[in-house]
């Protein structure tokens, strides 16, 4: 029977290190050959209420298929829906809310992207963006590296101020905020950027230190940007989650237009496969830029549920929708 799951039934069910395992298996999937990811359908409305987007996969191993929906409305905010069915059957298992989902998913796909290509030893990461966003990322960021400290830069002092309080207390490890972007990434092995993307970039290339871990999630937008194309350009290792996607994104296309060939790009699914070696020297400057996939969503979204249901939660939809 179909349940469906409010954000309150969801946002406690499992914790970071869990998410991370979840969304490890969508690309386990693509490792295998048993993952199916057309590409997705976004739509922006003529009338410039906004956008909606459509991102259906199948993971056969995991015997699920299913799709998440997103829409965008300008001075309103967006909303997330998964929906998830079971393979073998057709049956729908799940709609859920996937605004928590979403979150999570963006963050743990990052941390693997920095897992596979970030310095082992990492000292201070430094972070753009004190949005919800950001507090997942580095979050997540701290299950894969044990980092000493953070600096944390936001345009809003309130903001970043309350940011690094929180976060240092959640962390139990120092988060100081800073007044600008480039104090918050100086002499830090990794930079995050988890902003409100706008058409300029808000990291340079100048800013960084030799053999620096960029890991960007912010602009998926084709007008939205977060590195200057330098970054595209220097990097050694250029680790992507959607290869074809990124590029449609503003900074894809900036890369782009910089000479950068999408040929460079590596799939995140080949690092962790080891397809792929990543990071082979301590000065290389390496990149992971995320997107996000139906694959991630779907991968998280049957970990809910599989959590959710012995529980006993969700309203219970019966048989729905019907069966011809």
């Amino acid at each position: 029977m179909a349940i469906l799951l409010r954000h309150e039934e969801i946002v406690d069910l499992l914790d970071w290190p869990e998410v991370l395992a979840a969304v490890r298996t969508s690309f386990a999937e693509q490792a295998a050959g048993q993952a199916q990811l057309p590409p997705r359908i976004t739509i922006d409305s003529a009338s410039g209420h906004g956008w909606i987007r459509l991102m259906p996969a199948i993971l056969n191993g995991a015997g699920i298929m299913g799709y998440k929906a997103m829409n965008v409305t300008p001075r309103v905010g967006g909303r997330y829906m998964v929906a998830l069915y079971d393979l073998p059957s057709g049956a729908l298992l799940a709609h859920l809310d996937a605004d928590w989902l979403t979150q999570r998913r963006t963050a743990a796909t990052a941390a693997l992207g920095t897992d596979a290509l970030a310095p082992r030893a990492v000292r201070q990461v430094g972070l753009l963006g004190s949005g919800e966003q950001a507090r997942a990322l580095l979050a997540a960021l701290a299950v894969v590296r044990a980092f000493e400290r953070a600096r944390v830069f936001s345009p809003t002092a309130a903001h970043r101020e309350r940011f690094a309080a929180e976060l240092t207390a959640e962390l139990g490890r120092p988060v100081e905020p800073v007044a600008s972007p480039a104090a918050a990434v100086a002499h830090c092995e990794v930079v995050a950027v988890a902003v409100r993307p706008t058409a300029e970039p808000v990291l340079r290339h100048e800013w960084l230190a030799p053999g620096t871990h960029v890991v960007a999630i912010s602009a998926v937008r084709p007008e939205h940007r977060e590195l200057d194309a330098a970054i595209w350009r220097e990097a050694s290792v250029l680790g992507v989650d959607d290869r074809q996607h990124v590029f449609e994104s503003g900074d894809g296309r900036a890369a782009l237009a910089a000479g950068v060939a999408p040929e460079r790009a590596v799939e995140l699914w080949e690092l962790l496969a080891g397809r792929h070696p990543g990071r082979t020297s301590a000065t290389q400057l390496t990149v992971f830029k995320s997107v996000g996939t139906g694959l991630q969503d779907l991968a998280l979204a049957r970990a809910i549920y599989e959590r959710a249901r012995p529980l006993g939660r969700g309203l219970d939809l019966g048989d729905w929708p019907h069966r011809r």
